[in-house]
C-alpha cells in the first residue's frame, strides 16, 4: 500500500522532482482558514494560497517550472503558444520567461474579450506587450495549428494547452506534499474536500497523483469550466498515468493509479453556454467571495458558484479551496 512507504523514499521523489525544476520562485504557499466565510456557510473554509506565489500567482508556474527546463534542455529559443485572449496561462509564461525565450503567441476571441471585459482586455494587452510577436486568430482550432506547425517549420518549443503535460503536472505532486506536511505537523486537518476549477485538467490530475502517493484520503472535486471533451476524468488519467512513467523509479505505479481512479471527480452543470461565458450562479458567487479575495467570470466564480449550490453537502465539513488565479498586482501597462 502507498501509505506504508517509508517517508525516506517521499523525500527523495520531492528531490528529485526539485532537480527537474527551473526554480522561477518559492512555492510552499500558505493554506489560510477563512473564518467569515466559514462562519457565514458553516462549514471549516480553507485556501491554498497559490495565488500569491511570485511575482504572478496562480498554478501556472508550478508547471511552467518544469516546462522551462524542458525548453532550456531542447537548446530552442523560439517559444510558440496559444490560449484564450486574456489567457493566464500565456501571461504567466510571458512573465516568467521573457528574458529567457521569444514568445510568439497565437490568441482566439472569448466572449467576454469581445464584450469589452475590463479584466480579459487588459490581460490581453499585457500578451501583446510582452510577446516577440502574437496574432489573434479565428477559434481555438486555428490558434492551436498554427502554433503547432511554426513550432515545427522554425524548430521551436510548442508549449501544450493551459502548459499541462505529463511533465507539467509534477508540479502538482510537490504542492500535495506540501499540503501533506502541513497536515502532519497540525498546522492544517486533513480536509474533506478540496475544491477547484477544472480546464485543463492538469492542476487535479497532478493533486491526484500527490494525494495517492502521499496517503493524503481528502476527496478532490474539479468543477469543469472548459467543455467535456477536453475535460473529464479520462484526461485527467490519462495525465495521471503518462506522469506516474515519470517517476517510476520512486512510486508502486500501478496503486498509484488505482487510488487515483477513486481521489477526484469532475463537477459538469456549472460551464453555463460555454468557456468564458458568465453565469447567473457565478454572478452570485462573485458578489458573495469577491468581498474576501479575488474572483474571475471564468474560472473562479464558476468554481465557487459550486460550492455555494452544494453548500448542504459541505455543511460542518472541512473544505480547501485551491486557489489558482493570480491576485498579484502587476504593473505592467
Amino acid at each position: 500500500m502507498l501509505m506504508e512507504k517509508s517517508e525516506s523514499k517521499d523525500v527523495m521523489l520531492i528531490k528529485y522532482l526539485d532537480e527537474m525544476r527551473y526554480k522561477l520562485c518559492p512555492l510552499n504557499s500558505q493554506i489560510e482558514l477563512h473564518e467569515e466565510i466559514s462562519h457565514k456557510l458553516k462549514l471549516d473554509f480553507f485556501i491554498k494560497r497559490d495565488d500569491k506565489i511570485g511575482v504572478y500567482g496562480g498554478n501556472k508556474v508550478r508547471k511552467i517550472e518544469f516546462i522551462f527546463k524542458d525548453i532550456i534542455r531542447s537548446g530552442k529559443k523560439k517559444v510558440f503558444i496559444f490560449g484564450p485572449t486574456g489567457s493566464h496561462h500565456i501571461i504567466a509564461n510571458l512573465i516568467y520567461g521573457k528574458n529567457l525565450f521569444d514568445f510568439y503567441s497565437f490568441l482566439f476571441p472569448t466572449y467576454l474579450y469581445e464584450w469589452g471585459d475590463r479584466y480579459v482586455r487588459e490581460n490581453t494587452e499585457i500578451i501583446t506587450k510582452l510577446s516577440k510577436r502574437y496574432r489573434i486568430v479565428r477559434n481555438p482550432i486555428l490558434a492551436f495549428i498554427i502554433s503547432k506547425t511554426l513550432s515545427f517549420s522554425e524548430q521551436g518549443y510548442f508549449v501544450p494547452m493551459g502548459s499541462t503535460s505529463p511533465l507539467s503536472i509534477l508540479g502538482f505532486v510537490i504542492a500535495s506534499y506540501e499540503i501533506k506536511k502541513d497536515i502532519d505537523s497540525g498546522k492544517v486537518p486533513e480536509f474533506d474536500y478540496v475544491i477547484l476549477p477544472a480546464g485543463t485538467t492538469g492542476t487535479i490530475a497532478g493533486l491526484s497523483l500527490g494525494f495517492s502517493i502521499f496517503g493524503i484520503n481528502s476527496k478532490i472535486i474539479g468543477v469543469r469550466v472548459v467543455e467535456k471533451s477536453l475535460c473529464n476524468k479520462f484526461v485527467a488519467l490519462k495525465l495521471i498515468k503518462d506522469s506516474c512513467k515519470l517517476i517510476s523509479d520512486f512510486i508502486d505505479v500501478q496503486a498509484a493509479v488505482e487510488k487515483s481512479r477513486k481521489n477526484f471527480t469532475i463537477l459538469d452543470g456549472f460551464l453555463g453556454r460555454g468557456y468564458g461565458f458568465p453565469t447567473d450562479d457565478g454572478s452570485e458567487a462573485m458578489n458573495f467571495f469577491g468581498k474576501y479575495m479575488k474572483v474571475e467570470k471564468t474560472y473562479t466564480a464558476k468554481t465557487l458558484s459550486a460550492l455555494l449550490k452544494m453548500r448542504e453537502i459541505f455543511k460542518g465539513k472541512k473544505v480547501l479551496f485551491y486557489s489558482t488565479l493570480n491576485s498579484n498586482e502587476l504593473n505592467l501597462l
